[in-house]
Formats: structure tokens, sequence, C-alpha cells
């Protein structure tokens, strides 16, 4: 009868390592769980199943009774699945929710499973959406500057120290857009930047006044670090935007309305270009998005 049993258990732990087996039973005795689940990152959570399982088979096989989870089994389960969940480890969170169904009906595993599953898509989502911006980024055309042959990214958004408009000028205090020999200038590829200040170089070091953003690009600004507070500007591009706070200075007063030189004026018409809706130096304290839009 031992050697029995003891084949019996040869044969279900080769079993385990089955990649096809769904699950794997002595009697009625369920010991490792289905492989929907198993097969990702969730070996932690099969481990701590298969330990309890383990104790379970002693403890029957010591008592020749036969019993199920004791209220500390499902204690454990339970606490080591809402662990998963805090760390995001939704694969393991589900895997020991759905063990306590098997023992008994559990209103509270059901409605972490469902939690799980949506920020787990969640994750997966943005997940996607990151590797996305970054295939966008790493693949960005490259298109000549307005002024000489160097060369920016296509999406790129031109921050400057002076007024944007179409001439370089120390004079007049203006940039041209997209000059990248500008020396107030700084362009920023698409991409998350949590602290502006640390960004511009340039356009910070003369304090904020002018942004041109390209077509197909978005940029979003918040009033503090790490992308918090309220949003200062969401715009689309094309556009370009003019710090307010030298509305009043007469060597602007027709920045907004000019005629710009044939190549910039077709990029840039009148139509979209603005002031902002407040004093553009304080927003080096903020954070900002630049996101393609539409871009295949």
């Amino acid at each position: 009868m031992k050697i029995i049993v003891t084949l019996l258990g040869i044969i279900c732990s080769a079993a385990v390592f089955s990649q096809n087996a769904s699950e794997t039973v002595i009697g009625e005795e369920r010991l490792v769980i289905r492989g929907e689940e198993n097969s990702g990152n969730a070996s932690e959570a099969v481990a701590i199943i298969n330990a309890i399982r383990t104790e379970v088979r002693t403890s029957n096989q010591k008592t020749g009774q036969k019993r199920g989870f004791t209220e500390t089994d499902y204690k454990k389960l339970i606490n080591k699945a809402d662990e998963f969940m805090i760390f995001k480890q939704y694969d393991d969170a589900i895997l020991l929710y759905k063990e306590i169904l098997t023992e008994r009906e559990d209103q509270y595993a059901k409605d972490r499973i469902l939690e799980a599953e949506a920020l787990r898509a969640k994750q997966q989502k943005e997940k996607e959406q990151l590797e996305k911006d970054e295939a966008i980024r790493l693949q960005a055309e490259l298109v000549p500057s307005a002024t000489n042959t160097n060369t920016i990214s296509a999406y790129a958004v031109h921050f400057t120290g002076a007024l944007m408009s179409d001439v370089s000028s120390l004079a007049q205090w203006t940039s041209e857009a997209f000059n990248i020999e500008d020396p107030y200038s700084d362009f920023l590829k698409p991409g998350r930047y949590s602290d502006i200040v640390r960004e511009l170089k340039n356009s910070g070091a003369h304090t904020l006044d002018g942004i041109a953003i390209p077509e197909k690009t978005r940029l979003i600004i918040y009033e503090n670090s790490d992308f918090t507070g309220a949003v200062l500007l969401d715009v689309t591009g094309p556009a370009i935007v003019n710090n307010s706070y030298r509305y009043g200075d007469k060597r602007f007063k027709h920045i907004s309305s000019k005629l710009f030189h044939d190549s910039l004026q077709s990029r840039f018409p009148q139509s979209v270009r603005s002031w902002s809706t407040s004093n553009m130096h304080t927003w080096q304290k903020g954070s900002m998005e630049i996101k393609t839009e539409g871009v295949e």
C-alpha cells in the first residue's frame, strides 16, 4: 500500500512541471493550481498554495481524516493576496483569491478578483502606451531647421527665453521658431519631464517667454513638479504661445498678428498664435508632458 502511494506521489510531482496539465489530483485532493495563471509571473503564489496544500495532505495522511483549509490557512492566503495587491503583483493576488474560492464562498475574494483584473488591465494598457511612446520617440523623423542644415526632431517643442517670432534678434528680444542656433532656446522631444527648470538650460536661464509646438504634438504643463497641480497649458500644435507678462511691451505689440517669413507663416499662421493665461516665468517650477497626437 505504501509503495502505491509513493508511486502516485512521484507521478503527481512530475505532473506539476507539465505545462499542459490543468491540475493535479490525488483522490479528490487538489495539489497544484490551474495552469492558466501558472504560466505567468505567479510563481510565488504557486509556492504558497502548494505549501498549504502539502500541509493539508500531510495532516490527512497522519489522521486518516480529510480536512480542508483551516481558518489560519484562509487568513494566510487573504493577507498575502492583499500584500500582492499593494505591490501591484496582480497575477499572484488573483491566484490566491481564486484558491480561496475553491474551498468556500467568499465575497471579499470575489470582489478583490474583479478589482485586481481591472487594475491588471490598466497596468497593461499603460505599459503598451509607454512602449508606443518610446517607439515614436526612437522613430520620429528628423526635419531640417528653418535656417541651417542641422536637424531636430519633427515632434520637438521649442522653448525660448525671448518671445517666439520669425527672427532671432537680440535687439528685438525674439527667437525664430525652430532655429536651433538660437542662443536662448531649448528643444525637447516627446516625453515626460518631472522638473521643467532642470530641462530648460538656455530658455530658463533667460526667463521662459515663448513656446512653439509643431503639428501633431501636444504639450501639457502642470503647476508643480511630478505632474501635479493645476494644468497651466494644454495645447496641440501647430501653435505658438508667448508670455502675456510681455503683452504691454511695445516691441511685441504685433508679434501675434505680423506676417512671418514664408516657411514659418505657413506652419504658424496668426490663427495659431496666442498669449499665455499666466506669467510663464513661474511655469519653470512645474512639470510637463510632450505627446505625439495621431502619429502612426
